[in-house]
């Protein structure tokens, strides 16, 4: 399990607040609402992509499930491994699992290879600040979520769609 992960539950523990992004209100526009009985199905997904190194690197870029891509004019490429409608991280067991099927905390696994050898793992939060581990070059961020059995999920106010790449405009 990633280390960014405990940190961050540990750190929810320290403030007093569960390991989860804001939702927006219910009725509220981006909100998620309950259409079916079935699990939220994720189509595809927005994706910001930030460099720990090239602070003025930003890729954005829609992913669909379990279909690799490039990431810029790199030498990495990343695919989306896993969908969570409702992320939750136990402490005790360090298991990521989703506490419903509704799209309240969507988060998204994704696995990071260089030159096709997988390098590490990561998870991307929807309308969350892009975050790195200890080893990790790239973060990530989701803006928008396509489903095939919901209403889009889509960001109105996210801190990546604000995030200004130093040193100019994204790449």
């Amino acid at each position: 399990m990633s280390r960014r992960l405990v940190l961050l539950a540990a750190m929810a523990l320290v403030v007093g607040a569960p390991v989860r992004a804001a939702a927006p209100a219910a009725g509220a526009p981006g909100a998620p609402q309950a259409t079916s009985a079935a699990p939220a199905k994720c189509k595809n997904v927005t994706l910001h992509i930030f460099n720990r190194v090239f602070t003025s690197f930003h890729d954005k870029l829609v992913a669909e499930p379990n279909k690799e891509f490039r990431v810029g004019d790199t030498e990495w490429t990343a695919r989306v491994v896993r969908f969570e409608p409702d992320f939750t991280f136990d402490l005790k067991s360090h298991k990521v699992s989703s506490r419903t099927g509704e799209p309240r905390n969507p988060a998204f696994q994704i696995i990071v290879s260089r030159k096709g050898v997988p390098h590490d793992t990561t998870w991307a939060f929807f309308n969350m600040p892009p975050h790195y581990g200890t080893r990790e070059e790239l973060a990530f961020v989701a803006t928008k979520i396509e489903f095939t059995n919901r209403p889009v999920l889509a960001s109105k106010d996210s801190i990546a769609m604000r995030i200004e790449p130093h040193g100019g405009a994204a790449h």
